[in-house]
C-alpha cells in the first residue's frame, strides 16, 4: 500500500462498520474514493449496504394565542397595569395582534418579554399557549419573469393536438420535438391549466435538482400554494411533510427530479418528462434500478393519464419510436420570436495557439479573447466541463486520435496499473501507447480535468474575472444549487463554470456566450450512447446562449475536429445526427435495435 492508502485504511481499521461519509470526514475529500476503491479491488476493504431506518416525524411547535378579551381582562391585575407602565410597547404590541396565534418564539423576541412574564400572563389568560403541527415547506425567491408572449402557431398546434387526449382521459404518450427556446415549457403549463380545470392533479419531471426553483416559480403562478417539490437536497422532514399533503388531496401538482414521480398524487391527469433524453432519469447508483422516464410512461397508463415528453434533443429511442407511431410526435422547429439559434465555432486544439502555463494550457487564445470581449460589454458567459461518467483515456494531441474497441466501437479506457488500455464492455486490452499508431506522433496525453483545476488555469488568464463553479463539490449543501444560480442570476458573477448540470434547462437572458472546454472527454466514456450524449449536451449548452434579443455564440474545443457528434451539433442539425447514428447502431446491434441487459455479481470475497 502506498501512505495515502496506508493512512486511509488506519482510519477504518480503528472505527470498522461506519459509513463511506463517516470516514470521508476523517479523512478528507482528497482522492477519498478513488482511495477508497483502490483497497476494496486489493482485497482490505469491503462493503456492504444495510437500510436504515427513516426517522423523519411530525413537527409541532408553540404559539401564543392573544385572547380577544384581552383588553378587558388587563384591567383585572394591578401587577400587569404596573408592568404595562414600565412597557407600554408591550400593551400596543397585544392590541395589534388580538385573536392572532404567533410563533412563541417569534413573541418573546418581538416583545424582548421573558419566559415567566409570558407564564402569568397565561395564568391570567391574558393568552395562552397552543401546541400546533407546522408544515415544512421549502420557500422559492421570486426573480423577474420574461412577459407573457402570445402563442406562436407550433404552440397552439401542440395543444390542439394534445386536448382531445385530455378531455377523452385517454391515456397517450407525446414527444415533443422542441428546439432550445422554442416554447416548449409554455405549452406545459397551458395543459396543466387544462388538467387543473378538470379537477385533476399533475407530476412534472426535470432532470437536475439545480432546475427545481425556476421550475417552480413558473408552475406555481399557475397553480399557487397547491404545489409541492421532491429531492433528494431536501430534509426527510420536509418529504414527509410534502408526502401527507399529496396524499390527504392538497396538492395538485410536484416538480422534481426522478423521486417526485412517486408522490401519492389524487386523480392524476398529466405527467410531464423535460428534457426526456437525460441519463439522469435512470437510477443506476441504489436499488432499485429504474429509468423514471419509461416508468412514468407505464404509470400514465396505468391512471389513463397523458404523458409528454419533451426534449431538443430526444433520445435516439424515443425519436425512434416516434417514427414508428408507438409515441405522437409534435414537432418545433422555430424559436420565440424567432430569435436566431446561437452561431457554433468549433476550435480545433490540435491547430490552436493555446494560453496558459504547463498544465493549465487549457484553453484557446480565440475562446479567452471571445470571453474578454463579452466581458467589456458587461454580459455574462456558461463554461461548461463535461465530467459525467468520467474515466481516464488516452489521445495523441497531434492527430486527436483516441483508441477505440474494434469489437465495440467504443473508447478504451486508461489504467495507469499495468499501463493498459481496456474495454469496459467486452474486455478487450492493448498495452499503453507510446506513440500515436494513426500518426506515429509523440505526443500522447492522459486526459481528464476537473472544474477546480480549470478554475485555477481561468483565474490565471482572466484574473479579474468573477468566477461562480457549480458542481458536485460546491454543491453538497441544501441549498446550494439556488444560492449559486440565484447569485449568477443577480448579475454577481461573470462566468459560471460547471459540469453538465448548468447545460440544460436554465434561462440567463445576459449569458451571450457558451464554451466547452473539451468535447473529447464526452467522446472518450467507454459508452456506445457517448456520440449521442455529446451531441445533445453541445445541442443543450448552445440552448443556454442568446435567449432574449442578444446574439448569442457557442465555442467547442476539441481535438475530434471531424467527428460526427460535434459536426451535427455545429448545425443543430438532430434529424442528420439521428440518422447517421442509427446507421453505427445497427452495424454493432445497438438499441434501439436490440435491450441490453447489465447483470451485476456482488460477492464481499
Amino acid at each position: 500500500l502506498t501512505e495515502r492508502q496506508r493512512e486511509l485504511f488506519l482510519i477504518i481499521a480503528e472505527n470498522p462498520g461506519n459509513t463511506k461519509t463517516y470516514y470521508r470526514k476523517k479523512f478528507g475529500y482528497g482522492s477519498y474514493y478513488y482511495l477508497l476503491n483502490v483497497l476494496k479491488e486489493k482485497g482490505f476493504v469491503y462493503f456492504e449496504k444495510e437500510y436504515i431506518e427513516a426517522s423523519a416525524k411530525e413537527l409541532f411547535r408553540q404559539f401564543v394565542k392573544i385572547n380577544e378579551a384581552y383588553t378587558q381582562l388587563k384591567e383585572k391585575y394591578q401587577d400587569f397595569q404596573k408592568y404595562l407602565k414600565r412597557r407600554p410597547e408591550i400593551d400596543a404590541y397585544m392590541m395589534e395582534h388580538l385573536g392572532q396565534e404567533i410563533l412563541r418564539s417569534q413573541f418573546l423576541q418581538e416583545t424582548r418579554m421573558s419566559a415567566a412574564t409570558l407564564a402569568k400572563m397565561c395564568r391570567y389568560d391574558l393568552c395562552k399557549i397552543v401546541t400546533k403541527k407546522v408544515e415544512r415547506r421549502i420557500e422559492f425567491q421570486d426573480v423577474e419573469e420574461p412577459p407573457i408572449v402570445q402563442l406562436t402557431e407550433e404552440q397552439t398546434h401542440a395543444i390542439q393536438t394534445i386536448t382531445p387526449f385530455l378531455e377523452r382521459k385517454e391515456f397517450n404518450t407525446f414527444l415533443i420535438h422542441g428546439v432550445t427556446g422554442s416554447g416548449k415549457t409554455q405549452v406545459y403549463i397551458e395543459i396543466l391549466k387544462k388538467i387543473l380545470e378538470r379537477g385533476q392533479t399533475a407530476i412534472i419531471l426535470i432532470p437536475e435538482i439545480a432546475l427545481t426553483p425556476q421550475t417552480v416559480r413558473r408552475f406555481k403562478k399557475i397553480v399557487g400554494d397547491e404545489i409541492a417539490v421532491f429531492h433528494s437536497k431536501m430534509s426527510l422532514g420536509e418529504r414527509l411533510d410534502y408526502w401527507h399533503a399529496c396524499y390527504e388531496g392538497r396538492i395538485k401538482c410536484v416538480v422534481g427530479p426522478r423521486s417526485a414521480l412517486f408522490a401519492p398524487l389524487k386523480n392524476l391527469g398529466l405527467i410531464v418528462v423535460d428534457e426526456e433524453h437525460e441519463h439522469t432519469y435512470k437510477q443506476t447508483d441504489l436499488n432499485p434500478h429504474y429509468n423514471a422516464r419509461d416508468v412514468a410512461i407505464y404509470w400514465a397508463r396505468m391512471n389513463k393519464a397523458v404523458i409528454l415528453l419533451g426534449s431538443a434533443t430526444p433520445s435516439l429511442e424515443s425519436y425512434y419510436n416516434a417514427l414508428k407511431k408507438k409515441y405522437t410526435l409534435i414537432e418545433m422547429k422555430k424559436r420565440i420570436d424567432d430569435v436566431q439559434m446561437p452561431e457554433v465555432e468549433i476550435i480545433d486544439m490540435r491547430k490552436a495557439k493555446k494560453v496558459g502555463q504547463g498544465e493549465l494550457r487549457l484553453f484557446s487564445e480565440l475562446l479567452i479573447n471571445k470571453i474578454n470581449e463579452r466581458l467589456s460589454k458587461n454580459e455574462q458567459v456558461i463554461l461548461l466541463q463535461n465530467r459525467r461518467g468520467f474515466s481516464a483515456f488516452e489521445q495523441c494531441t497531434e492527430c486527436g486520435y483516441i483508441p477505440i474497441c474494434p469489437n465495440c466501437d467504443i473508447s478504451l479506457t486508461y489504467h495507469a496499473h499495468g499501463e493498459k488500455l481496456q474495454c469496459h464492455l467486452c474486455g478487450y486490452t492493448l498495452p499503453a501507447y507510446q506513440f500515436c499508431p494513426n500518426c506515429g506522433g509523440k505526443q500522447i496525453v492522459y486526459k481528464g480535468t476537473g472544474t477546480q483545476r480549470i478554475e485555477k488555469a481561468l483565474k490565471e488568464v482572466i484574473p479579474n474575472a468573477r468566477i461562480l463553479r457549480m458542481d458536485r463539490d460546491t454543491t453538497r449543501s441544501k441549498n446550494a444549487h439556488q444560492n449559486i444560480l440565484q447569485a449568477f442570476a443577480n448579475g454577481e458573477a461573470d462566468i459560471l463554470l460547471g459540469t453538465q448540470m448548468i447545460a440544460k434547462g436554465l434561462d440567463f437572458g445576459n449569458v451571450t456566450l457558451v464554451g466547452v472546454i473539451s468535447a473529447d472527454v464526452g467522446l472518450s466514456i467507454p459508452d456506445f450512447r457517448a456520440p449521442e450524449r455529446v451531441f445533445q449536451l453541445l445541442t443543450q449548452v448552445a440552448g443556454r446562449a442568446g435567449r432574449r434579443q442578444k446574439v448569442g455564440e457557442v465555442m467547442v474545443q476539441t481535438y475530434s475536429y471531424t467527428h460526427y457528434a460535434i459536426q451535427y451539433a455545429r448545425k443543430h442539425d438532430f434529424v442528420g445526427f439521428f440518422n447517421e447514428e442509427l446507421k453505427h447502431r445497427k452495424n454493432f446491434n445497438y438499441p434501439p435495435f436490440v435491450r441490453l441487459i447489465h447483470i451485476l455479481i456482488f460477492n464481499k470475497d
